[in-house]
């Protein structure tokens, strides 16, 4: 993401902070993670709809929709990293640095294999954040695995393989993220 980019996902983030019902930091910093797995379910509806894969909905969605769900993700998760960690944009440029990228080897659409690694880093995230809670999915307290710079490094991955899903689908995942995230400031005034 370009550097003024941040600049808007730290707007977003204070007028979530400031005029979202109030809540603790915490609760503040779980809601925004969980959201991120709305948008991702949004993502795979607009991906069955772009290749008709319900016979009932028949093609009801484009590769466009596709990206414009991919971009929600990739902003949805920028703004809980910025809540996380206050500086998300170091988090991210340090993972990207030191991300080696595979060759994906396989028969296939890849972009389904991408969407699909979106949700392991969703499962990453959600393992990182009970961990720094001490908390077990039912709520049953567990011991402390993980810390919150865990947390922002799984939110950093996945935002990483959410760019990479984006990327295969427009060619410039960047440009999409920046210009969803100009429509979502100036929607929201802040």
């Amino acid at each position: 993401m370009k550097a003024d980019s941040w600049g808007y996902v730290t707007r977003l983030r204070k007028w979530l902070d400031s005029d979202a019902a109030p809540t603790s930091v915490e609760d503040a910093r779980l809601l925004r993670v969980l959201k991120i797995s709305e948008e991702l379910g949004e993502v795979a509806e607009a991906l069955h709809g772009a290749l008709g894969a319900n016979p009932r909905k028949g093609a009801s969605h484009g590769w466009n929709d596709v990206a414009k769900e991919l971009a929600d993700v990739i902003v949805t998760a920028a703004v809980a990293l910025d809540s996380v960690s206050g500086d998300g944009a170091a988090v991210v440029e340090h993972q990207l640095q030191a991300r080696v990228e595979d060759e994906i080897a396989a028969t296939g659409d890849v972009r389904l294999l991408q969407v699909l690694a979106i949700s392991g880093d969703m499962g990453e995230v959600a393992t990182a954040v009970y961990g720094a809670l001490g908390t077990g999915p039912r709520g049953e307290a567990a011991v402390i695995t993980h810390t919150w710079d865990d947390v922002e490094a799984r939110l950093a991955e996945l935002i990483g393989t959410a760019a990479a899903a984006l990327d295969e689908v427009t060619g410039d995942a960047w440009a999409i993220v920046d210009e969803r995230l100009r429509a979502l400031v100036d929607r929201v005034s802040v």
